[in-house]
């Protein structure tokens, strides 16, 4: 066992003594020789109104979700014919509410990603207008109900 542990040392040791290496420590590399630096291009900032429209768009798909199973369950008739059926398996619902959330997210990512930063905020807020015109008629559905 110490033979391993003596040449591993002497190793360690030169490497850390050699002059190349030293040089290299001490930021000197005016060798004469041209140097290539590779700096990668600053990162944009993401527009401020991004997460606070990605929050809402999460909020109003929750709502969503909840007053349309609610509904649901009173026996109202749901207004999106593709959404009849999966009302009535919960856990299906709720992936699929999930996906199209986390969907129009990401295609958003990807326009800011892609320096469409105006597009980005843009569909956000038309995504959020949809949403929140659907909530209102969910919750007014609901309202009227009782």
């Amino acid at each position: 066992m110490m033979r391993l542990i003596i040449p591993a040392g002497l190793l360690l040791a030169a490497i850390c003594v050699h002059p190349n290496v030293a040089s290299a420590q001490d930021g000197s590399l005016d060798d004469g020789l041209p140097h290539i630096q590779i700096l990668a291009p600053p990162t944009p900032s993401r527009p401020a109104m991004l997460m606070p429209l990605y929050l809402g768009n999460v909020a109003l798909q929750t709502y969503d979700g909840y007053s349309t199973l609610r509904g649901g369950r009173q026996g109202l008739p749901e207004g999106n014919p593709l959404v009849g059926e999966l009302a009535m398996r919960p856990a299906a619902f709720w992936a699929i509410k999930a996906a199209s959330t986390a969907t129009s997210i990401l295609l958003t990512e990807r326009l800011w990603r892609n320096h469409k930063a105006k597009q980005a905020v843009v569909v956000m807020i038309i995504t959020n207008g949809v949403m929140a015109a659907v909530a209102a008629r969910n919750a007014a559905i609901l309202t009227s109900a009782r």
